[in-house]
């Protein structure tokens, strides 16, 4: 939640934010933020697409409680007009509609749907991990996905991710769509 809103108040400015198309910058609890467009959000997670040098690179998931604030000032404004006067705000509402926030559950099992794979950084034991592949089953405590590795190579055994231990959900973008179809 927002360190200086109120609940009620961050949501409020979240679904602002959403109605307005705003460019904005999230910052996260471990300091790190990301910029683009919010386009859904429930009590449970914060979906946002992502730009990178004028150009949206995909759809990032974030779970709700690791947001700490959200900027939209001057510099995001002249970000949004140059969007709007280059004709770079194309959502696709389609992902946005069949992308269900209500817990992870219904999360990877709404993206698996749609046939995406995902990225997902999460730490486990102080440790970093980052894995990227389909999303082979889910429960309701974690999800399963056939990882591959930089070369193309897919683990021989599947990752199991505990829900609790995800920071990111990255799908929709652009490394993971064209990366899969080089799988060995």
């Amino acid at each position: 939640m927002g360190k200086k809103y109120s609940e009620k108040a961050f949501k409020k400015l979240i679904q602002k934010h959403i109605d307005a198309t705003d460019f904005v910058k999230i910052y996260l609890d471990d300091d790190s933020a990301i910029s683009g467009f919010l386009v859904k959000f429930s009590d449970d997670f914060v979906m946002i697409e992502e730009t990178n040098d004028f150009a949206l690179t995909g759809t990032k998931i974030v779970p709700y409680d690791r947001v700490r604030s959200i900027r939209n000032n001057g510099y995001d404004d002249v970000s949004k007009a140059i969007y709007l006067n280059e004709n770079l705000i194309c959502f696709n509402q389609k992902i946005i509609d069949k992308t269900h926030l209500e817990n992870s559950e219904s999360l990877f099992k709404s993206i698996k749907k749609q046939g995406y794979h995902c990225i997902i950084e999460s730490q486990k034991n102080k440790k970093n991990l980052f894995s990227i592949g389909e999303i082979l089953e889910v429960n309701a405590k974690s999800v399963m996905i056939n990882n591959y590795d930089p070369a193309g190579r897919i683990n021989k055994k599947p990752r199991k991710i505990s829900f609790k231990d995800i920071d990111l959900i990255n799908f929709n973008d652009n490394y993971s769509k064209v990366f899969r179809k080089y799988l060995k």
